[in-house]
């Protein structure tokens, strides 16, 4: 062990470096004081309240000064390569771990779990954290949170429910990070009651959200539906001091007017969006197409596509997709009005409807 055999100034029998030679001086007063469980806690707050990345460093030069590492170096250097991203070594220490049964804390677990979250490795991560369980150490709020993100990240939304209930029942109280993972999820899941009462929990604990956490329930809302849940979000957001509607918030709501076929509050929101300096955006003038589609205003839609040419947007296949929709739902004297949006769009696809046109309604 390093320490036996060394000059009682290692200043001098090192010389350099002098970072090594600092470190050396602090593990030998720590191996003559002795091998205690206090002294081997000391040693992993001593490792583990440096920087990563110097840690990692230090680590890979014990070997070429003879020093070996214990259990409780490597247990903490699997966390240090976990932070700074190199996932091959962390997993292989990890392995490790597992055959010479190092005691590994919450926070080492955590960075695993986290570790293959990241790579994508869900059911991986979650053969982790029934392994910690087993061995008897019990998940902080810090490791429940990164299970929850990651289980939101893969759309898990029963997995994320099971798992908050096991943070529940843990004695654990649900901090902001909590509920943020927990909208994240289910607000991509499109799990609309779930996400909103998440979201009135947080408001009955007096937690603000940010703005993309409102988005992230006004998209959702805008996909499922929910109107009334979308103009309570709306007008909570207004009322926050910390966040504001932005382009994102402006073009959910539309999408939520267009689709119930509410001309007057999409017109509105539009109104606002633009004076509040934000620049309407393709998927906002499409979702007005059908909005006038639906009602029957063949020439808004006209109006509203000139509008998306004027500013220099160019119309896509989704553009086109809708166009051709609305044509579906319009009076046969007005198609040659929407035949021209769809010529400037598509040029072949226009010339064909209009020769269709031409063929199945002139003739006849």
């Amino acid at each position: 062990m390093f320490g036996n055999d060394v000059a009682n100034n290692l200043l001098i029998s090192l010389q350099k470096p002098k970072w090594l030679i600092a470190a050396a001086n602090m593990f030998v007063v720590i191996h003559d004081i002795g091998n205690c469980q206090e002294i081997q806690f000391r040693r992993r707050m001593l490792l583990g309240s440096l920087l990563p990345g110097k840690a990692v460093e230090w680590f890979e030069k014990m070997a070429a000064f003879g020093v070996e590492p214990d259990d409780v170096t490597y247990a903490v250097m699997l966390d240090c390569y976990g932070r700074v991203g190199n996932m091959d070594m962390t997993l292989r220490l990890y392995d490790r771990s597992r055959t010479e049964k190092w005691r590994l804390d919450a926070v080492t677990f955590t960075t695993i779990i986290k570790i293959y979250g990241t790579s994508g490795n869900f059911d991986g991560f979650l053969t982790v954290f029934e392994e910690m369980k087993a061995l008897g150490v019990k998940p902080n709020l810090v490791c429940y949170n990164t299970l929850l993100d990651a289980m939101g990240r893969a759309t898990r939304p029963w997995q994320v429910k099971s798992i908050y209930q096991q943070l529940l029942s843990s004695g654990l109280t649900p901090g902001w990070a909590t509920y943020a993972s927990l909208i994240r999820a289910y607000g991509k899941a499109r799990y609309g009651d779930d996400a909103m009462i998440v979201y009135k929990e947080m408001r009955a604990k007096w937690m603000n959200l940010n703005n993309v956490l409102y988005n992230t329930l006004l998209s959702m809302c805008a996909d499922i539906g929910f109107v009334d849940e979308a103009l309570e979000l709306l007008d909570d957001m207004k009322s926050c001091m910390d966040c504001k509607p932005n382009n994102w918030t402006y073009s959910s709501t539309i999408t939520i007017f267009s689709c119930c076929v509410k001309v007057v509050e999409a017109e509105a929101m539009l109104k606002e969006m633009v004076e509040s300096g934000f620049q309407p955006n393709i998927y906002v003038f499409i979702s007005l197409i059908q909005c006038y589609g639906k009602a029957d205003r063949t020439d808004d839609v006209v109006t509203t596509f000139d509008r998306i040419i004027a500013l220099g947007i160019t119309p896509d296949e989704q553009t086109c997709g809708c166009l051709l929709n609305v044509m579906t739902q319009t009076p046969r004297e007005e198609l040659g009005k929407l035949t021209r949006c769809v010529q400037i769009t598509n040029p072949k696809l226009g010339s064909l409807i209009e020769a269709f046109i031409h063929n199945v309604f002139i003739k006849n």
